[in-house]
């Protein structure tokens, strides 16, 4: 792990009404979530899902991020 880069887990939900997509997004370690998603020199975010498998989107395609907390994430792998 970078010093000036953290993981964010989070939930999106795209514009077409998929699945939301759950995993972590690499950020800027001084920065929050909607500070990357408002980021105006980059439209695409990349999303690595808990499968391993890494989603590259098209901000314009984002309805709804959502910061998921490390407890609720232990929740859901018990459910």
């Amino acid at each position: 792990m970078s010093l000036t880069r953290k993981d964010v887990h989070v939930e999106i939900t795209l514009i077409k009404g998929e699945d939301d997509l759950k995993g972590t997004m690499v950020i800027d370690r001084d920065s929050r979530l909607s500070d990357a998603l408002n980021n105006s020199q980059k439209n695409f975010i990349v999303l690595s899902d808990y499968n391993g498998v890494h989603h590259i989107l098209n901000k314009r395609h984002v309805v709804k991020a959502v910061e998921i907390e490390s407890l609720e994430l232990e929740l859901n792998k018990t459910e």
